[in-house]
């Protein structure tokens, strides 16, 4: 009784320490504003060719871009963007991977659009050029401005038309290569008035996603720990005082029956199946099984050898 006990405490313990350590890394999460980890940079069509303007300020805690929609272009755009390059102002070592993070949420705000744009531009292995902005892949979407923050899916971001008409792509090739960010970047949506200025506040950029490598070992491991504990308890009954006198007393009327059989495998003439019926066999087959245990040899050769 006092292991199963001791088991049964060490059990709660584990499962606590478990549940504790799911709980804190189970979603894995990455703040781009604030911190002042990454550089911010103003954003505009200038690129592009476009004429729109941005005004951009920052301190600690709030990025502002008041923006001014000039372009008659198709997709003019203005506001302000986070070099994933960078770190501290410095290069960073590698791309950015937002292949681990299954939504992104910006605290923002702005004055009349109704949304944002959000874009993603990621370094292409066939398509980019070091330094060529538009040579970069862009995953785009569009949010609506909320209260509560703009969430956004990594599902919804699309590579636009535009660009796989620019290097020569008749539709959609499926590819993404969301493991090498270089850019994000927010702009202008829907909602934009030409020639009238706009502002995007920002407080917070963060992504969040399933940390699925670990919450797979994390169950693995629960598995583990019922298993060990139901070995433990196994061992703890099979241990036990109670548990030996009536595995004892199991053996002890076991041989009483198949000496009971024995003898009249011996000095009877009843056929295997009846004497199996005699003392209290469930089955013949199971008889044989039990006799051998106790006689080494089946009852059929045990009679032949009498």
């Amino acid at each position: 009784m006092k292991k199963i006990v001791l088991a049964s405490v060490a059990l709660v313990v584990l499962v606590a320490v478990w549940i504790a350590l799911f709980v804190t890394f189970r979603s894995t999460e990455q703040v781009l504003f604030p911190g002042g980890s990454y550089q911010v940079y103003p954003v505009t069509d200038s690129t592009v060719g476009g004429f729109s303007t941005v005004e951009l300020s920052q301190s600690d805690s709030v990025i502002s871009a008041r923006v001014n929609i000039r372009s008659g272009m198709a997709y003019p755009y203005a506001g302000m963007g986070v070099n994933l390059l960078s770190v501290n102002n410095r290069p960073a070592s590698g791309f950015f991977d937002f292949s681990d993070y299954d939504s992104l949420v910006i605290d923002a705000e702005t004055n009349r659009m109704r949304k944002i744009g959000v874009k993603i531009l990621n370094d292409d292995p066939v398509y980019s050029q070091k330094n060529d902005y538009r040579s970069y892949r862009p995953m785009v979407s569009q949010a609506q401005v909320r209260k509560n923050g703009v969430a956004v899916s990594m599902l919804d971001f699309k590579v636009p038309e535009w660009w796989l008409a620019m290097q020569g792509l008749e539709k959609d090739d499926g590819l993404r290569y969301m493991n090498r960010g270089m850019l994000f970047e927010i702009t202008n949506g829907e909602g934009t008035m030409l020639g009238i200025p706009d502002e995007i506040t920002v407080r917070s950029i963060k992504l969040w996603g399933e940390n699925r490598t670990f919450k797979a070992l994390m169950y693995v491991a629960l598995v583990l720990i019922f298993a060990v504990y139901g070995g433990a308890i196994a061992l703890a009954v099979r241990g036990s005082e109670r548990f030996v006198k009536s595995r004892k007393k199991k053996l002890e009327d076991l041989k009483a029956r198949m000496a009971t059989a024995a003898k009249l495998l011996k000095e009877s003439d009843r056929s295997v199946a009846e004497i199996a019926i005699a003392v209290g066999a469930e089955s013949p087959s199971s008889f044989e099984r039990d006799f051998a245990r106790i006689y080494g040899v089946k009852p059929l050769d045990y009679k032949k050898g009498k």
